[in-house]
Parts: structure tokens; C-alpha cells; sequence
């Protein structure tokens, strides 16, 4: 006979036993941990283990507190205590003030969040580390409460308290196959038996794909080869009296932590190594790949150089083990693309610090459908069709060799470029288009002034913001042209289309042929879930339009909603089609002189939707703005592309027809306070606390309605008017009032059009009136900010 669980968990290391622990914690108790040897035998038995509050964002902030927290806990439980060195301090080093000024921004970022990091000069990072050397180093970002934990005991301690809460853990129990049944729940078989689970999770590390191969799924996954040396003991650490502060170097590509009174020292060597790409030896368990000591001697010279004691003691252990990235360097925790009843938790390259946060996060999603912070920047959902193993090597290679180099503003990266394209993109390259990514596509930025010119990346205003404005300038006085490259498209039919869309939007859901209406989907907990346009085409034909990144995430939503009796279909385009945008006020002009019909405001209103010819095109032209001008969206499939973009540039000639990109289109719909699917629409506030009450009609039932009718408004968005001309405020910059945090920065950029340093920001409910007068924490710099109108420009549409 078949055991039976809630819930199936595959893998025993850190991922798993964190997954199980909180899935007790949030109710599930009938839950199996399957591991197909002893718990921790993957990569968590080799981790360097460092439990870190650093994050690239404020939901990766927040999930590390959520581990240093649980892991403190832990290592003080009378029954069964583990080795944490907790609060031992960590500096991330920087050589030049571009670093620096990013550190002050992760400082405010981390404040939103109640975390207390500090920016030190080099002198302060030799005091707290008497082993540093400060030759060119300029200063760091100090982590209070940095540390290191054992893994083998972390995983067994949280192990123990789910058996204890009811969860069962099988070891030496691999998993031979899975198979879904129609009802969507899972018989996974084993070599002991099948199990039948409603849910089952994948959390097998670097063998993930091998889970997810007999599922029928591919993560971008891969490994990367990582070692780290263990030295003899060193004098200075023996009489130092206190523990070492952990060191993280973007200068040298290592780090270290105190070991014993040694150290252990990492490598992030630029001559690295993929693992595992051609199959994974079923018995490479508790094991480790040769020690490769000449592949590291470049970036351990470096180590010694910053801290030469290191060059006075022997080497007495090497490890070289695999460890997991992706696409993005961040993991994959939660639903997996396309499949029901289906979650991961995979991809975890600092899986010890993290894990904690990350089972927390994926129990929330496995019990109650959202976890309590937005979890897009971990979604295995935000790669799509093009997220190949293949594309994740070469992304995992660039990411090892700048594993301390975070990301700048607007900085794309080479590796896997480019993947997506249109028939467009070598035109708009030809004429200097520099290319920013979404979800893979190559989308067009801005138009380089000359074919040397390169961005100066910063956290202030670049040299780029010339450039911008010059385009804004030439979409508000005439006309500009820009392609929308990978916008999701889904084109609904049937019967019960349209009562299904309005039971899956919040507001009035606009029926009529040849109409566009903008519609908001909530979740269950009645927060934004999603917005989407919704254009009625003739036949029946309904197209849902929303954000190029949400294509799997917006299919999934709407799919697993599709009732047995409706009758709907849900057909995706989004690959077959692109879309050109001419905007401006003579971008009527423009759009005459290439495609036959009336196109005067009488005859095409605000918000219409029609089928035409762009010269020999086939198109369907709409009429709305996320500029705030005049501008017509024309969707062409990606064969007729070319002949659409011929017609509508010799049209635009007469017109003086330039080209702007999308940083252009950032800055004006800032001005005109639209926002953008997970910069301010997210899943943790309400479209009353997103200034969405318009779109939201309680006279008809929709999906989260009665848990809107419950939830009580705490903060507002607003938009605010920043006095500083240096830098914009970019996400997560703490919003302050009195040297207090009341709200946090969304997105920042100069409106060229108003002549204003605006950011988006959610704030304390009480504070959101027009003319309040708040600050933000800029680059560590405490800037002046008033509450201004959202919408600053009454714009033509």
C-alpha cells in the first residue's frame, strides 16, 4: 500500500530541512522529507556556512534577518544547542567611492528593514580587522551581526523540531520517478515504495534537474566548481581576544572567516569551472571534486596582499566542492513554471545563510498561496522559454568571477547575449541603440550620441541622462519611435471569457468591441497580484496584456483559475508578436500617413483598439500611453515587422520622427505617476495603499474581495519631489521623517519634462498629503523631499 502525505519535500540538505521545518511552523504537519542518502551529503555538508544580513534587495534582507534570528534561536535551545558564531561582524571591502556610495545605498536600503549596517573608512576597517593591509582600499560596509554556523548541525536541529512537530524524515530513500495525476497531485515512487502527496517540492540541489526530469521540467540550474583553503593556526588570531570579522573582497575575489584560530579562505578565481554539465556520478554524495589549487593561486596572492598573515602559516585542508547558481544569481523558491502542485527551493549558491529565509518564505506560499514580502526576485517563474541549462552556465561563470561585484543601475551584463531578438533589433542597432534586457529580450534603452559613447554605471545620474532627456524632449514636441520587445500578450476566447476576466479583476471589466480597459488582478489575500490591458478584438477575441516578465507567472494565475465547466481557452502570443510605440503629438500625423482609415480623435478615441495596415503590415493599433503623450501601441506579428517598421519610418520623416528607448519612457511615467508591475505593484499592499480605489468595484465579486473588505490601509503611495540634483533615489532607499524610517522608495528618476528628481515611494498612510515634508536617504546623504501630485503632467493620450 502507497503511503500518503500532504506534502513531499525531495533533498535533505539545507533547502529541505529548512522547507519542512516551516511548513510545521505554518500548520502542515503531514509532510515527508525524502532524501536519497543522509541529510546534508549534497552541497550543505561543504558550505563555508557564512549567515550573512547582506542582500541585493529588501526581500533578501528581510529572509536573511528571518535565518539569523531562527539560527540564534537554534544555537540557544537548552535541548539541543548548534555552533553559531553569531554577531562576529563582516566587512565587504571597496577600493573606489562608486563602491562606497552603492554601500550607503544598501545601508538605507537595509534600515526599511531594521537592519543596521555601517559605512567605515579604510582606517575603521583595520581597526575592526587587525589582519587587513589598506593599501588602496578606500572603506566597506560593516554587518553587525555576521557570522557562521555549523550545517550539519543546523539541518539536524531543524530536522529534530519538525519530527517533533509531526513531519517524518526518510533517509536512504531516493526517488525513482513522479507522476501527476489528473487531479494534479503526485505519486512519487521510491525504491521502498510509492507515496502519494498532494504537493511535493523539489529541493535537490545540484541533482534539481534530475528531480526535475522526471517531472518534465528544466530549472536553470548549474554548478560551479568552489574552493576554499583551510590555514594553521595564526599568532595574531590567537591573541586578538575577540573572533575575526568576516571579510568579503570585490578587489581580490575572496573572502574569509575565522576558523578555529586559522582562517578559511574563498576563491572566486576568474579561470573557474562548471560541474556536473554532462550528468553527476549517482554516488558523488558527502564527496568533493579533486582539489585544483593552481586554478586559485592568482586570487590567493591577492588574499595575501590584503592581509599577509595569511602568507606566513601553511594550507592544512582544500575543499573543492560544487555549488548551485542561475540565470540571475538568485535562487528559485516557489511554484514551478507550468506545473501544478509543483514548488522548488534550488539554486541556493549561499544556501546556509539563506535557507532559513527561504523555507520561511516557500512554507508561507506552499500554506496560505503568498508569502508576507513579494517574492518576484526569487519566483522560479521570472525566467521564461529561454532559460535554458545551457544560458545558466554561462551566466553562472560571469556571476563566480564577480561574485562581490554587485549589479550598477541599469548595468546588463554580456554573458548570453544576446538570446531573444526581433527583426528590429540589428536595425535599432545599426542606427546606436544601447540594449537593456527583459526576461531575455533585448529592448532598446536609448540611442548612443555617438558610436564610443559608453554609460559611466553609478548610483548617481550618468552620463547617460543627457542622452534620455534629449529623447523626452523629442517625444514631447514631436513624435519618437520605440520597439517593445517580448510584451506579454494572451489572447482569450470562448463563451465564458469575459465573465472569467471580470471574476479575476477587481474592476469594471470593459466589454465592448473595440475597447481597451486597464484591470488590476488581486490575490487571495486582496493585495496586487497583477495588472493587465484588456483589449476586445471582433470575434470574440480578447487580449490580455501585461508586463514582458510576467508571462509564466500571469499564464499560471489565470490558468489554475480557469473553472472544469467554463468554457475558455487562453492561446499566448507573446512570442509572435512585438510591438512598435510612435508617441508624441504628431504621432497621429505619423500613424495617417502610414495605415489607411480614420484615425482623428472622433474616430479613435482614448483607449480604442483596432485591426488595420501599417503600410503592408497586418497590425492591431491601440491607443494608450504609458507616457503620458499622445501615442498609439502597434502590435505586429514578428514576420510583417519589418515592412510595419519601414511604412511608419518613411512616414515619420516629414515629421522629423526620432527614436527614444525605455529609460526615456521610465522618466515619463514617473511624471505621470503610472506604475510598473513589481516596482510599485507587488504583492504586499493593498490597491487601496497602491492609489488603485478607481479600479476597485465592491458591487461585484472578484478574487480577494472579501480579504479587501477586511484589510485596513496602513501606508500610501505617493510620488515625491527630491532636492538634490546628484543621484536618484533608487528602490528600497529609506524614506525618513524626524530620523525615523516612514516609508521606502519604490523607483527614482529625473522627469525631464517637470524638471524634477522624482521617486515613487509607499509611506505611512498619515503622511501622504500633498505638501508633506518628508527626506529620503540618498546614497547616505539625508536629501529634502516633498509629497507632490502622482500625476504632474495632465498628458494628450
Amino acid at each position: 500500500m502507497s503511503e500518503r502525505a500532504k506534502v513531499v519535500v525531495i533533498g535533505g540538505g539545507i533547502a529541505g530541512c529548512s522547507t519542512i521545518y516551516h511548513l510545521t511552523q505554518e500548520g502542515l504537519t503531514d509532510v515527508i522529507l525524502l532524501e536519497r542518502d543522509e541529510l546534508t551529503s549534497g552541497t550543505t555538508w561543504h558550505s563555508a556556512a557564512q549567515v550573512t544580513n547582506f542582500g541585493m534587495n529588501q526581500t533578501m534582507v528581510g529572509l536573511k534577518s528571518h535565518s539569523i534570528a531562527l539560527y540564534k534561536e537554534l544555537s540557544e535551545d537548552p535541548e539541543y544547542p548548534i555552533n553559531y558564531h553569531h554577531a562576529d561582524g563582516g566587512i565587504r571591502l571597496a577600493e573606489t567611492e562608486e563602491q562606497m556610495e552603492a554601500y550607503r545605498h544598501f545601508a538605507s536600503m537595509g534600515r526599511g528593514m531594521g537592519v543596521e549596517f555601517e559605512v567605515i573608512d579604510a582606517a575603521e576597517c583595520a581597526r575592526r580587522h587587525p589582519l587587513l593591509e589598506t593599501d588602496g582600499l578606500v572603506g566597506g560596509l560593516w554587518d553587525p551581526l555576521d557570522g557562521d554556523i555549523d550545517p550539519a548541525q543546523l539541518c539536524q536541529a531543524l530536522a529534530r523540531r519538525a519530527r517533533n512537530a509531526g513531519a517524518r524524515v526518510l533517509r536512504h530513500r531516493p526517488v525513482t520517478g513522479l507522476t501527476q495525476r489528473s487531479d494534479d497531485s503526485w505519486i512519487v515512487h521510491t525504491e521502498a515504495g510509492d507515496i502519494e502527496a498532494e504537493i511535493i517540492v523539489n529541493a535537490g540541489g545540484y541533482r534539481c534537474n534530475e528531480i526535475g526530469a522526471m517531472m518534465g521540467a528544466i530549472l536553470p540550474v548549474a554548478s560551479m566548481e568552489h574552493q576554499y583553503f583551510l590555514t594553521e593556526p595564526i599568532k595574531a588570531i590567537e591573541e586578538a581576544g575577540h573572533r575575526m570579522p568576516l571579510i568579503r573582497c570585490p578587489i581580490s575575489d575572496y573572502y574569509s572567516r575565522q576558523e578555529k584560530n586559522g582562517l578559511l579562505i574563498g576563491f572566486y578565481e576568474q579561470d573557474c569551472k562548471t560541474w556536473g554539465m554532462d550528468g553527476i556520478d549517482p554516488n558523488f554524495t558527502n564527496a568533493l571534486c579533486p582539489d585544483d589549487p593552481e586554478r586559485v593561486i592568482e586570487t590567493f596572492e591577492g588574499a595575501m596582499a590584503r592581509m599577509p598573515a595569511i602568507g606566513e602559516v601553511g594550507i592544512h585542508t582544500i575543499v573543492n566542492g560544487p555549488i548551485t547558481y542561475t540565470i540571475d544569481g538568485a535562487p528559485l523558491v516557489g511554484p514551478i513554471p507550468n506545473k501544478r502542485n509543483a514548488f522548488c527551493i534550488t539554486g541556493l549558491r549561499a544556501g546556509l545563510g539563506e535557507g532559513g529565509g527561504h523555507g520561511w518564505l516557500l512554507a508561507q506560499m506552499i500554506a496560505h498561496g503568498e508569502a508576507c514580502y513579494d517574492t518576484w526576485c526569487i519566483d522560479p517563474r521570472r525566467f521564461t522559454g529561454h532559460a535554458s541549462v545551457e544560458l545558466t552556465a554561462l551566466k553562472a561563470i560571469e556571476d563566480y568571477q564577480n561574485e562581490f561585484r554587485f549589479h550598477y543601475p541599469h548595468e546588463h551584463r554580456p554573458a548570453g547575449r544576446p538570446m531573444k531578438t526581433t527583426p528590429l533589433t540589428p536595425v535599432l542597432a545599426a542606427e546606436g541603440g544601447h540594449f537593456g534586457l527583459v526576461n531575455g529580450w533585448e529592448r532598446l534603452e536609448y540611442i548612443k550620441p555617438t558610436p564610443e559613447f559608453e554609460e559611466a554605471h553609478s548610483f548617481r545620474f550618468t552620463n547617460a541622462e543627457e542622452v534620455i532627456g534629449a529623447e523626452v524632449r523629442a517625444v514631447q514636441s514631436g513624435v519618437g519611435l520605440t520597439e517593445v520587445s517580448g510584451f506579454n500578450r494572451f489572447e482569450i476566447t470562448g463563451s465564458g471569457a469575459h465573465d472569467f476576466l471580470d471574476r479575476m479583476t477587481c474592476g469594471r471589466l470593459q466589454r465592448r468591441e473595440g475597447r481597451v480597459g486597464l484591470s488590476y488582478l488581486l490575490n487571495h489575500q486582496g493585495m496586487v497580484k497583477g495588472e493587465a490591458t484588456i483589449a476586445n478584438l471582433p470575434n470574440g477575441r480578447v487580449w490580455f496584456g501585461s508586463a514582458a516578465a510576467a508571462e509564466y507567472h500571469d499564464m499560471d494565475w489565470l490558468m489554475q483559475h480557469i473553472g472544469a465547466d467554463e468554457d475558455v481557452q487562453i492561446r499566448s502570443l507573446t512570442n509572435d508578436m512585438t510591438i512598435i510605440v510612435i508617441a508624441g503629438p504628431k504621432a497621429r500625423d505619423v500613424l495617417s500617413s502610414a495605415a489607411r482609415g480614420d484615425w482623428s480623435d472622433e474616430a479613435f478615441k482614448w483607449l480604442a483598439v483596432r485591426e488595420a495596415h501599417v503600410g503592408i503590415a497586418p497590425a492591431v493599433v491601440m491607443r494608450v500611453s504609458f507616457s503620458g503623450e499622445l501615442a498609439y501601441e502597434i502590435h505586429v506579428p514578428n514576420q510583417s515587422l519589418m515592412a510595419a517598421y519601414t511604412a511608419l519610418r518613411n512616414a515619420g520623416e516629414a515629421h522629423g520622427m526620432s527614436f527614444f528607448g525605455s529609460r526615456a519612457v521610465e522618466a515619463m511615467r514617473l511624471e505621470m505617476g503610472f506604475m510598473h508591475w513589481k516596482s510599485e505593484l507587488i504583492t504586499e499592499f493593498s490597491p487601496y495603499e497602491t492609489g488603485l480605489e478607481r479600479f476597485v468595484m465592491m458591487d461585484k465579486a472578484f478574487i480577494g474581495k472579501e480579504a479587501l473588505i477586511a484589510h485596513e490601509p496602513k501606508v500610501q503611495l505617493v510620488s515625491l519631489t527630491l532636492e538634490t540634483k546628484e543621484a536618484p533615489a533608487h528602490g528600497g532607499a529609506s524614506v525618513m521623517l524626524d530620523g525615523r524610517v516612514v516609508g521606502t522608495v519604490t523607483t527614482g528618476a529625473w522627469g525631464h519634462r517637470v524638471g524634477a528628481n522624482i521617486a515613487l515611494a509607499f509611506v505611512e498612510r498619515g503622511l501622504a498629503q500633498e505638501g508633506q515634508s518628508l527626506s529620503v536617504d540618498v546614497l547616505g546623504k539625508v536629501v529634502q523631499a516633498t509629497v507632490a501630485p502622482m500625476r504632474r503632467l495632465e498628458g494628450a493620450h
